[in-house]
């Protein structure tokens, strides 16, 4: 997966123009408020269909513009390839895929595939539930075949059950007019979970060991997914819409009450716990390990947090890799201030084997970018690049990277999924 070209038009405080990115590192500078976050942005939305940063697509438009418009270029399997959409104020939007247009964002989703890493991105550790199963719900749109569609159903089914629920006065009987969508709920959830439990079985794998190596085999980490069955063991086609129902007529007077859906995998969740890691030598010839689990989300630093969140996206990258056969694309938005420097240091070093692009205020890391781009006012000019003020560049095979690509691999062939 490589990265030719950005255009945009009336996005954001953007100038309209064409950014033209080079495989490697892009490095985009520029204070905070001229507009680098902005290009992530449009970047990303070309992969996932949708801004990271704003549920309402209209807010991307120029103030004082009716429409906005995001042309991505892009390689894949040695295919020249473009997305993109088109914003409206009032209209939503069209998504475009290599020059179609398309009412449908599935028709988007999947096509260029991308990890994106904000320093927000720490709420998926330290937020509530809906960070997580946002998460989940993101990978699993770009990887899954009909995962979106099934999520956006069972969204609708949801909506329309807890309007029903809104009506209810006497709840001394079970309201049938909520049967056909409690069947919908119970048909989808079951759809999202399995996927969902066999996405976390994957992840938990690949993020205890990029933990690992991140924290030099101090720290990893263990993630559970959390739904209403009591055992995930339960979770099967041919079983589930019989629990399922028995356990959404148990909480009906609790629907009621409260007016809204206690059952189903809207209320999924991750748990996510951190190790400690304790080398003992008993017998003088052989090491073993000790660990010790805390919960992360309460219990971990917030430089173990940020560090936990790296490991995750690390886990996400592999998990594109290996679902598309190449590396997505990385995008960085001033992430390297929020990190020590020796965190700082492994993400660098991982990074160079991927496409990346990172934002900041001033580059000032050893690493020689391929492309510098400076912004000021939503207009974007590269830069020249002079390599003497950098260190040599790294080898991109170099020894963590090696080391973390060979323990995710070995990973994935022991069926992590």
């Amino acid at each position: 997966m490589k990265i030719d070209a950005l255009s945009v038009k009336d996005f954001r405080n953007l100038e309209t123009q064409e950014i033209n990115f080079s495989g490697g590192l892009n490095v985009i500078c520029g204070a905070n408020g001229a507009g680098k976050t902005n290009i992530l942005e449009a970047l990303h939305m070309c992969s996932i269909g949708r801004s990271p940063r704003t549920r309402k697509d209209g807010e991307t438009v120029a103030i004082g513009k009716r429409n906005a418009e995001i042309r991505l270029k892009f390689t894949r399997a040695n295919t020249e390839r473009s997305v993109g959409m088109n914003i409206s104020t009032t209209k939503g939007k069209i998504v475009m895929l290599d020059g179609v247009p398309s009412q449908k964002v599935s028709d988007l989703v999947g096509n260029f595939a991308s990890v994106y890493f904000s320093p927000d991105e720490i709420n998926i550790v330290r937020g509530g539930p809906q960070y997580r199963r946002r998460f989940m719900d993101i990978i699993n749109c770009q990887v899954a075949s009909g995962y979106m569609n099934s999520l956006r159903n069972l969204q609708h089914a949801l909506k329309q059950r807890n309007a029903i629920l809104r009506s209810i006065k006497n709840a001394d009987h079970y309201d049938t007019a909520l049967l056909p969508w409690d069947r919908q709920l119970s048909a989808y959830s079951i759809r999202l979970m399995l996927r969902r439990a066999s996405f976390v079985r994957s992840l938990d794998k690949f993020a205890a060991i990029a933990m690992r190596i991140l924290t030099d085999n101090k720290e990893t980490l263990h993630l559970t997914y959390h739904t209403f069955f009591d055992r995930l063991a339960d979770i099967n086609v041919n079983t589930f819409d019989a629990v399922y129902q028995e356990k959404v007529r148990a909480s009906y007077l609790r629907d009621v009450a409260t007016k809204t859906s206690n059952v189903g995998a809207h209320l999924d969740d991750i748990e996510i716990k951190l190790g400690y890691i304790e080398q003992t030598v008993p017998n003088g010839d052989r090491s073993t390990e000790k660990v010790e689990w805390l919960p992360l989300r309460t219990a971990g630093s917030l430089g173990q947090q940020r560090t936990a969140t790296l490991a995750l996206k690390i886990g996400e990258m592999f998990l594109y890799k290996k679902y598309y056969g190449e590396k997505p694309v990385l995008f960085l938005d001033d992430v390297l201030s929020e990190l020590d420097e020796n965190r700082r240091k492994k993400l660098m070093e991982y990074c160079k084997s991927f496409d990346t692009v990172i934002t900041c205020t001033e580059w000032d890391y050893p690493a020689v970018p391929d492309k510098l781009f400076k912004v000021e006012h939503g207009k974007v000019t590269e830069q020249p690049i002079n390599k003497e003020l950098y260190e040599n560049r790294e080898n991109r095979n170099n020894d963590l990277y090696t080391t973390l690509e060979n323990e995710l691999e070995t990973a994935a062939e022991e069926g992590a999924e």
